[in-house]
């Protein structure tokens, strides 16, 4: 069984030097759309050059899980996920005029 969730990518980022080792990196803005969940959950995902930086958009993503020091663990890459056209994406109900 496969998982996937939806994450819109807001195309901004900071970015700086790793201290140990001196190479550049980058930390993007994202929205997870989590089932059960009303509204997309803001985090963060790394990016060791600027090219891997998703432009804005929605994208599937896979879930992968494992088990890592005895813990359920999940995980999803954005910069593996799969570009869903806009013509997908809901749009908001206006409102009916009165």
């Amino acid at each position: 069984m496969s998982m996937t969730i939806k994450v819109e990518t807001t195309g901004q980022f900071r970015s700086g030097t790793a201290a140990k080792s001196g190479k550049p990196y980058f930390m993007c803005e994202a929205f997870a759309h989590l089932p059960g969940v009303p509204y997309p959950q803001k985090f963060s995902y790394y990016a060791a050059a600027q090219t891997e930086v998703l432009p804005v958009g929605l994208y599937e993503c896979d879930v992968m899980a494992s088990i890592k020091d005895d813990r359920i663990n999940f995980d999803v890459d954005p910069r593996q996920g799969r570009r869903i056209s806009n013509a997908t994406v809901a749009q908001p109900l206006k409102a009916a005029a009165q």
